[in-house]
C-alpha cells in the first residue's frame, strides 16, 4: 500500500509528544493540518491509531503494531537523503551510536580525533544504552549503531554482531575494601556486586564463572547501565563492581577504586559492532564504523595478555 510520509512522520510526533496539540507545535503546523494528515493516514490504513481522550491520546493496538515500523520508515527516509547528499560532497549530516564501558572511554578519544579531521560537520550522538537494551534501538534506526558486548548464542537474525576485539574482566573496591587483596574469585562468595544488567555480557561473565567453580550465584541487587554511576558507586560502597581490564589501569586511580588481583580469568564476550542486517550505512556512518574497528584492533596489539 503507498503511504504518505508526511502523515507517518505526524504519527510519530503524536507518539513523541502524548497529543496532536503538542504535536503541531513541534511540528510548526496548525492542529487542524496535525488532524487531517492523521485521519487520512488512519483512512489508508483502516484502523484507529490512537485513543483520544483529556489526558492526551494513546496507542491502540494498531497503532502499537505500527509504532516500530513508523520509526523504521522514517529512520531510513533521513539517512536515505543524507547517504544521497554525501555521496555528491556535502559534510553534513547526523549519527547515533550506543557504546559501552571500553569503546566510550578507550576507543572514542581515537576515533574522534581521527573522524572529526574528515567529517567535521556531522552531528554525533553518542548513548549509553547497555545490552540489551539497545538491540530496539538498533533495530528501529534510532541508532546507526552500537560498539558492545555481544554474546553469539540465542543472537538475533536480523542484526549482524561483527567481532572487534576478545575482552576480560577485573573486579574493582573502592581503597581499603576487605576483599581488595582476594587472590581468587570464591574468596568474593557473599559480596554483593553492581553491574550493568542482569542480561548483560559482564554479569553473564561472572554468573558463569561462579558456577564453573560451584560457587553460589553471586547476588546483585542493584545494576548501573552507565559506567559514571557504577564506578562512582564502587567509589563509596562496600559493592564489587566489575569493568573490562583493559579499562583498569586508566580508570582506576582515577575513579578511586582498585583491581582485585583474582587468579580467575573472568572472559567476557567479545566487543562487537552491531548493525542492522539490511540497514545500509551513510558514507559518514560508514567511516565512523571502520574506525571502531581500527581503533578496537590497534588496542588489542597494545594490549599485553594477562
Amino acid at each position: 500500500m503507498a503511504m504518505r510520509l508526511n502523515p507517518l512522520r505526524i504519527f510519530l510526533a503524536i507518539v513523541d509528544t502524548g497529543s496532536q496539540h503538542a504535536a503541531a507545535r513541534m511540528l510548526g503546523l496548525t492542529q487542524p493540518a496535525v488532524t487531517k494528515a492523521l485521519q487520512r493516514l488512519e483512512a489508508e490504513l483502516d484502523v484507529r491509531l490512537f485513543e483520544r481522550s483529556v489526558h492526551g491520546a494513546t496507542l491502540t493496538e494498531y497503532g502499537q503494531a505500527l509504532l516500530s515500523h513508523a520509526r523504521l520508515i522514517d529512520s531510513e527516509l533521513k539517512t536515505s537523503i543524507e547517504a544521497l547528499d554525501q555521496i555528491k560532497g556535502a559534510r553534513k549530516g547526523s549519527i547515533s551510536v550506543a557504546l559501552s564501558h571500553l569503546p566510550g572511554t578507550l576507543l572514542l578519544p581515537t576515533v574522534l580525533a581521527s573522524f572529526r579531521k574528515k567529517w567535521p560537520d556531522i552531528s554525533l550522538r553518542i548513548a549509553a544504552s547497555a545490552y540489551p537494551f539497545l538491540l530496539p534501538q538498533v533495530r528501529e534506526g534510532s541508532l546507526d549503531f552500537a560498539v558492545a558486548p555481544a554474546p553469539k548464542e540465542d543472537w538475533p537474525e536480523d542484526l549482524v554482531r561483527e567481532p572487534l576485539m576478545a575482552t576480560a574482566l577485573s573486579p574493582v573496591v573502592r581503597r581499603g575494601h576487605p576483599l581488595a587483596e582476594a587472590s581468587r574469585l570464591k574468596d568474593l562468595s557473599g559480596a554483593e556486586w553492581v553491574l550493568p544488567t542482569q542480561e548483560s555480557a559482564t554479569a553473564q561473565a561472572l554468573y558463569a564463572a561462579a558456577s564453573q567453580l560451584g560457587m553460589p550465584r553471586p547476588v546483585c541487587l542493584l545494576t548501573c547501565e552507565t559506567f559514571t554511576a557504577m564506578i562512582m558507586t564502587v567509589a563509596s560502597s562496600d559493592l564489587i563492581g566489575l569493568i573490562p581490564s583493559e579499562m583498569v589501569k586508566s580508570i582506576a586511580t582515577l575513579a578511586g577504586v582498585a583491581e582485585v588481583p583474582i587468579e580467575d580469568r573472568l572472559e567476557s564476550a567479545e566487543l562487537c559492532l552491531i548493525r542492522r542486517r539490511t540497514g545500509v550505512f551513510t558514507p559518514a556512518a560508514a567511516a565512523l564504523a571502520a574506525s571502531f574497528g581500527s581503533a578496537a584492533r590497534n588496542l588489542s596489539r597494545t594490549t599485553p595478555p594477562e
